[in-house]
């Protein structure tokens, strides 16, 4: 039988492929340093397997790994201690993927959340962080919570568990368009890109939100203005597929031709998901920009590169749309809520 070294397990993991291979390589790691009854370095391993699952898979194994993660933690004052800060991280990174997955059940999301609460006031921490994420869930099931979380949030002190200024100017572009204060919105989003403020995912999802308010209220013009710059932003970005969708709908409404090359630039990425959130809202977009092309008489091409015709496109349309409802009624039935259902 091989030594245990996990100085060398972990040395081995970081050189394979981010993702699946070496998720796998870390789980066998966690497994060897449990065997060994090597408790700080099974934590570090299943620290660094929700991370890889965060920043490099589909998320969902994070939210199977966080519970055993805790249980680790928690078998040592000290080294709960010592991991207080990678925890407390780790609790806003779970909080906000479980509101993706329609398998994490609703009580078990609200469990995370008070357990996030608890830890954040007994170390001094403030709540901004908390009403921020706790917000995110509550967009999809409870309206007037969500509403009651963002003012809480904006009223809360900042601090080191906050995701940084761009992110947060984000969020208040994000929630208050959502409460009809567009005002607000784009005083946060102007701050945004007249200072380039930028993180992995901003100013990408500001667009996103900008855009997708734009359709809804029926402006084309502004519809465009953020549609241009968001497409070469998201394009191309497998944790991007929520507004990949969203620019799908504005090709339906505007250009189905343009929107065809976009979505075939990006299909491959959705087939390669398991996050069925993302899943949900590229083929929501997906199914209204092939309807569109249909009803236009125009072809498209599948990933083999032979001709689709209209009538297939259309086909194609009630299968992405089909896949939606399915989607749907698991997430509103998690969140007793009909948001998704709704947004068909």
């Amino acid at each position: 039988m091989e030594q245990y070294n996990p100085e060398q397990l972990q040395q081995t993991y970081r050189t394979l492929q981010s993702g699946d291979p070496r998720m796998r390589a870390i789980r066998t790691a966690a497994a060897a340093a449990e065997q060994a009854n090597d408790l700080p370095w099974a934590i570090r391993f299943h620290h660094d397997l929700i991370h890889e699952s965060v920043f490099s898979g589909d998320r969902y194994q994070a939210l199977v790994d966080f519970p055993q993660y805790l249980a680790l933690v928690k078998r040592d004052s000290a080294l709960e201690q010592e991991n207080l800060w990678d925890t407390l991280w780790m609790f806003k990174w779970i909080v906000e993927a479980a509101t993706e997955f329609y398998q994490i059940e609703k009580k078990q999301v609200l469990g995370w959340f008070s357990e996030y609460r608890r830890m954040l006031l007994e170390n001094g921490y403030s709540l901004r962080s908390w009403y921020e994420k706790r917000a995110i869930f509550f967009s999809y099931c409870d309206r007037a919570k969500m509403r009651l979380d963002f003012e809480s949030f904006q009223e809360a002190k900042r601090d080191g568990m906050g995701d940084g200024e761009a992110s947060e100017l984000d969020s208040v572009v994000r929630f208050a368009l959502e409460i009809g204060d567009q005002e607000k919105a784009m005083q946060a989003a102007n701050q945004i890109f007249d200072r380039n403020l930028r993180t992995e995912e901003v100013p990408c999802k500001t667009y996103h939100y900008l855009l997708r308010d734009a359709i809804r209220r029926g402006d084309t013009e502004a519809a465009e203005n953020y549609a241009v710059p968001l497409r070469p932003l998201c394009s191309g970005q497998r944790f991007q597929l929520e507004p990949i969708g969203m620019v799908l709908c504005y090709d339906a409404l505007t250009n189905p031709e343009r929107g065809l090359q976009f979505y075939a630039k990006n299909r491959e990425l959705r087939e390669g998901s398991r996050n069925p959130f993302l899943c949900f809202w590229f083929d929501r977009g997906a199914a209204r920009l092939l309807t569109a092309a249909a009803e236009q008489g125009l072809s498209g091409r599948d990933a083999a590169g032979a001709i689709l015709t209209p009538e297939q496109l259309a086909a194609d349309a009630q299968e992405r749309l089909q896949s939606c409802r399915m989607l749907a009624e698991k997430f509103d039935a998690r969140n007793r809520s009909d948001y998704f259902i709704s947004e068909l």
